[in-house]
């Protein structure tokens, strides 16, 4: 039996290095799924840590995804998901008490035939899928919640239902569609009376998610994000007239 050559057996460990390269390795499409989740995570835990400061100690739920927990669920839902909690619980710790994640409200939409009024702008389809009386229907379970963190936006009727007109819960965004609230005017005013405790969003003019990351986390929350509160919306509102 031949002995194969040292040439030989530097080819088969180089296949073999190729395989394993291509086996862990994700393609250019999960790859820039991944990074954008690891986006997702930093905006998370910045706006985690900033209601840590806020509301030490108090009562919150987090209104997460309702298809999350479909069966058939989509890979990439269930990773910004996970990002998104992952984020939070990172940002404030054992800092707030956690009521629960409940991936309501109730949604319609399930039946193919029927016709949801839907902005085709909108970066929160979610706004319309959602029942009109949810969000208050969650927080009559959950009496005493001081605050309520949305993974979801806002539902399309935010502004009529009765916790919108009631000063507690305070709610803080991620991502959300302002443009239900009734632009810069409306959303300043419930920021500086703190119904809108912080919201998180893309900076404009941000860089694409496939750019090389920043240094460090905050570096790279700040090029990409902002974290409005009732310190700063003055400033974000003059520098960015037309964020929404």
């Amino acid at each position: 039996m031949r002995i194969p050559s040292k040439a030989a057996w530097v080819l088969v460990a180089l296949f073999g290095a190729a395989l394993i390269w291509r086996w862990f390795t994700p393609s250019p499409d999960q790859a820039l799924r991944n990074r954008a989740a690891r986006h997702r995570e930093i905006a998370a835990r910045v706006l985690g840590e900033s209601l840590a400061r806020q509301f030490p100690a108090r009562r919150v739920i987090i209104v997460s995804n309702p298809f999350v927990a479909l069966p058939g669920a989509a890979e990439e839902i269930r990773q910004f998901e996970h990002a998104a909690l992952e984020g939070l619980s990172r940002g404030w710790g054992n800092r707030i008490q956690l009521l629960g994640v409940f991936p309501r409200p109730a949604s319609r939409g399930h039946d193919p035939s029927e016709r949801l009024p839907m902005d085709p702008e909108t970066r929160t389809p979610l706004s319309f899928l959602q029942t009109e009386r949810a969000w208050d229907e969650l927080l009559a379970q959950h009496p005493g919640t001081d605050l309520l963190v949305s993974l979801i936006g806002v539902p399309a009727n935010l502004t009529a239902l009765d916790l919108w007109q009631r000063p507690e819960p305070a709610l803080a965004l991620l991502f959300p569609d302002l443009r239900m609230l009734g632009g810069w005017g409306a959303v300043a005013a419930a920021i500086t009376s703190g119904k809108l405790a912080a919201v998180v969003m893309e900076r404009p003019g941000s860089p694409p998610a496939s750019a090389a990351p920043a240094a460090d986390d905050w570096s790279e929350f700040e090029r990409r994000f902002l974290l409005i509160t009732a310190e700063n919306v003055g400033a974000v509102r003059a520098a960015y007239p037309r964020l929404f």
